[in-house]
Parts: structure tokens; C-alpha cells; sequence
């Protein structure tokens, strides 16, 4: 009887000690990461911004900068998002969206404005986008070459590559 016991508690101390064990996410994508373009025609910066929160779950902005690092303009959508990572394999996916829509017809064509005056939306996008991920040696830096498209004429269109950097 004793031995039922004591087997009974150490099964007991093992379970609760296995228990309290923190799941870390796996994705080695967790942070922010950002893609930048400078457009000359309109001195500003383009940025896409992918906050990886955990193994499936981002948030994707794309907003406008004055420099590189400093100054946000305004956003032009900001988007909840799924993700999947394996392997090299990378593919994401958002619908509902903020959206900017408001501005005044003038020479700029990017529209961008204040969160405060973004509206929902839905983003119509027709296929689940899917590409390969590269990563930097350091790992704070990964080029995302995107899967070509084929159209229904039997052509292919081919997007380009994109780097992203690591902010945080």
C-alpha cells in the first residue's frame, strides 16, 4: 500500500513539473520586420511591416515615412493576418482590413493618411501567396522570393524579390 503511495506521488510531482514547461514559438520570424522602398518621384518611403506574434499570427502595415527610420505620414492598410512557415516554405493570408481611403485627387498617387481616419475594408486577394524565405547568416535579415504566377494564357508573371530586416 505504501509503495502505491509514493508511486502515486512521484507520477503526480513529474506531471506538474512537466506542466510548467513555457511553449516557446518555434518561427524564427517572431518581431517586427520591415521591407522599405524610397520612391524618388515622391521623396517618401514605402514601408511594408510584418509583426510576426507568434507560430501563425501576424500583423501586416504598410505605411508611409518621411526617412527611412523616422516620421510616419500615414498608412495607407493595416491588416490581422495568418501565417505558415516550413521548411522554406512560406505562405500568409489576410482579408479584413483598415483601409485609407480618403485624400484629395493631386499628383500624389499613394493615398495615405492618419489610423484615426481608416475605415474597414475588404482586401480581395485571389490566391493564398506563397514563396520561399531566405534568411541572412545572422538571421536578421531574410529575402522573400515569391512564387510565380501562371495565368490563365499559359504565361507566367514573376514577382520580385523582397528583403526584409529585422527592427525588433
Amino acid at each position: 500500500m505504501k509503495s502505491i503511495f509514493y508511486l502515486m506521488l512521484i507520477v503526480l510531482s513529474v506531471s506538474l513539473f512537466s506542466c510548467q514547461d513555457k511553449e516557446e514559438p518555434l518561427s524564427p520570424l517572431i518581431g517586427t520586420w520591415e521591407n522599405r522602398t524610397y520612391v524618388d518621384s515622391l521623396d517618401i518611403w514605402m514601408i511594408d511591416s510584418w509583426a510576426f506574434k507568434n507560430d501563425s499570427l501576424m500583423t501586416y502595415e504598410r505605411f508611409v515615412r518621411e526617412t527611412e527610420t523616422e516620421n510616419i505620414l500615414g498608412y495607407q492598410m493595416i491588416a490581422d493576418s495568418w501565417y505558415n512557415y516550413k521548411g522554406d516554405i512560406f505562405k500568409y493570408y489576410y482579408s479584413d482590413a483598415l483601409l485609407y481611403w480618403g485624400g484629395e485627387s493631386d499628383t500624389r498617387w499613394i493615398r495615405y493618411g492618419p489610423k484615426e481616419e481608416m475605415r474597414p475594408g475588404v482586401v480581395d486577394i485571389f490566391m493564398i501567396p506563397t514563396g520561399t524565405l531566405t534568411f541572412s547568416q545572422n538571421g536578421l535579415e531574410f529575402i522573400l522570393k515569391p512564387d510565380d504566377l501562371e495565368l490563365e494564357t499559359g504565361e507566367s508573371d514573376e514577382f520580385p524579390a523582397r528583403t526584409f530586416i529585422k527592427v525588433d
